[in-house]
């Protein structure tokens, strides 16, 4: 349990303002929303204003973690899967000596905000994510642990698949961790059939391209997150999950029927190189590209 020490002021005083660098990081690859960063260190002391709402999960523990923020001093032993959600804006300094290894997801503020429906919770305001220190929540470790896997796969289709989880992980933490009582509308909703086609046609039409959630959804004039549970409401799957099997659908078509070497039709279904469409493909087939068409 989180400890107030008294007084707080001189606990930061030779703090740093250089925040160390991650081992990864999903800057740059144009992730809608989030930064992914993913970090081992030891030795801490900094001080860092963020404009993003940061949620940082430990990868390995003990440590004995002090943190500033709004006047208070807090100190707590965090381990292996304990999450801290520290809200934009606010400046916030961290101390530690030993040596732990974390993930970090940044959300944009604009990001989490389009997903409000009503900005305002129960007429008390606008809503606000709260600030935790030391939580348990297995759902925002996956989370972590899935967008670390993506980091590295280092796939075209992984951004699609991030901004999905993106928007798992800010309405995870609008229900669980925010002033809000009911920040989405949890109505279940399903898309017409007419919607349903001009989205599938979207999708099929466009396999090749760089498809993001938020692309898709343009499509229909929805958010990325009442499109995203609309279309599993009315398919059964999540977008990105129907992205990736219409494209291995068309992949098993061209190998089958056409005489295009496997890196071409790696291009035409949307993956940047032959190792990773081989790999998705294996994962959904149980065979290599080359021994499905020697096969078929």
């Amino acid at each position: 349990m989180a400890s107030l020490l008294q007084p707080p002021a001189p606990v930061f005083t030779g703090a740093s303002s250089t925040v160390p660098e991650p081992l990864l990081s999903s800057e740059g690859r144009e992730w809608n929303g989030i930064v992914v960063e993913h970090y081992r260190i030891r030795d801490v002391d900094f001080v860092k204003q963020d404009a993003a709402h940061t949620v940082a999960v430990f990868l390995r523990g003990p440590v004995n973690l002090v943190q500033q923020r709004s006047g208070r001093v807090y100190q707590r032993t965090l381990h292996a899967g304990d999450v801290i959600i520290a809200p934009a804006g606010e400046p916030r300094a961290l101390r530690h000596k030993e040596e732990t290894e974390l993930v970090k997801l940044r959300l944009t503020p604009s990001f989490v905000a389009g997903i409000i429906e009503n900005p305002v919770a129960n007429g008390s305001g606008p809503v606000e994510l709260l600030d935790i220190f030391g939580a348990r929540d297995a759902r925002i470790e996956d989370i972590a642990r899935r967008l670390v896997g993506e980091i590295k796969a280092d796939a075209l289709a992984g951004r699609l698949y991030a901004e999905s989880l993106a928007t798992e992980l800010a309405v995870h933490l609008l229900r669980h961790y925010s002033t809000a009582s009911k920040p989405t509308n949890g109505a279940s909703r399903m898309l017409p059939r007419y919607k349903l086609q001009r989205v599938t046609d979207y999708i099929n039409d466009n396999l090749r391209e760089d498809l993001t959630l938020s692309k898709i959804s343009a499509v229909l004039s929805m958010s990325p997150y009442h499109f995203a549970h609309a279309f599993r409401q009315t398919t059964g799957l999540a977008p990105h999950r129907y992205v990736i099997q219409r494209r291995i659908e068309r992949a098993r078509f061209l190998l089958r029927e056409t005489y295009l070497s496997i890196t071409e039709i790696a291009h035409q279904v949307g993956y940047a190189n032959q190792s990773n469409f081989s790999v998705v493909f294996h994962q959904f087939t149980g065979q290599t590209p080359r021994g499905f068409r020697n096969n078929a």
